[in-house]
């Protein structure tokens, strides 16, 4: 019986193929984790520069009265926020400026004035505290406001350096039992309908 040659270049070419399908899977395999690695350093630089945003009152009532009271939007994050958009409403009727709020809440014309801070398109630094009304100044415009703030919503609509959207809504601005409510969203459109301009 005969024994079949062996042909070495033929032993040789299937070799080479072996050894080229083992470095294309490891070659895969290097670019899959490569990948995993760059999204997980993607995602720890988001999260080094995420804001958070906390829209806060403060109050101080003495044995003669209100004798502050006002608004801050609080960022506790660590990176910028950059502020879209700001819808506010009373008793679930949406404003476009203060004036419009006093209109609802009823306010005489004669208490009517205030320091206006612009809230649209400003960027909050991390542990900057910004000042978004104040009517310590003003106290017969205070003491109008301030027995029907409960009925008061704000909500801000905000963005990362990277691009991440959230939204931080407070139902209530009279105590501090109001709790802020934020969520993750794809964009800042549409947020609620009408937008707060100032």
């Amino acid at each position: 019986m005969k024994r079949k040659k062996i042909d070495i270049n033929l032993i040789i070419a299937i070799g080479v193929l072996l050894a080229s399908i083992g470095t294309l899977i490891v070659s895969t395999r290097q670019a899959s984790i490569m990948n995993e690695q760059t999204e997980i350093q993607l995602e720890q630089s988001k999260s080094s520069a995420w804001p958070s945003l906390g829209i806060e009152m403060t109050r101080n009532i003495q044995k003669d009265g209100l004798q502050d009271y006002f608004f801050t939007i609080s960022n506790r994050g660590t990176g910028p926020a950059i502020v879209e958009q700001t819808s506010i409403s009373y008793e679930g009727k949406l404003v476009a400026s203060w004036e419009e709020l006093y209109d609802l809440m009823n306010v005489p014309d004669s208490i009517k004035r205030h320091e206006i801070n612009i809230l649209l398109n400003r960027v909050i630094k991390p542990n900057e505290d910004f000042m978004l009304i104040n009517w310590a100044g003003n106290r017969p415009l205070m003491n109008h406001i301030y027995p029907n703030s409960d009925k008061i919503s704000i909500t801000i609509c905000f963005k990362s350096v990277f691009g991440d959207y959230w939204q931080v809504k407070r139902d209530g601005m009279k105590n501090n039992f109001e709790e802020n409510i934020t969520k993750q969203t794809g964009s800042c459109e549409p947020l609620n309908g009408k937008k707060f301009l100032q």
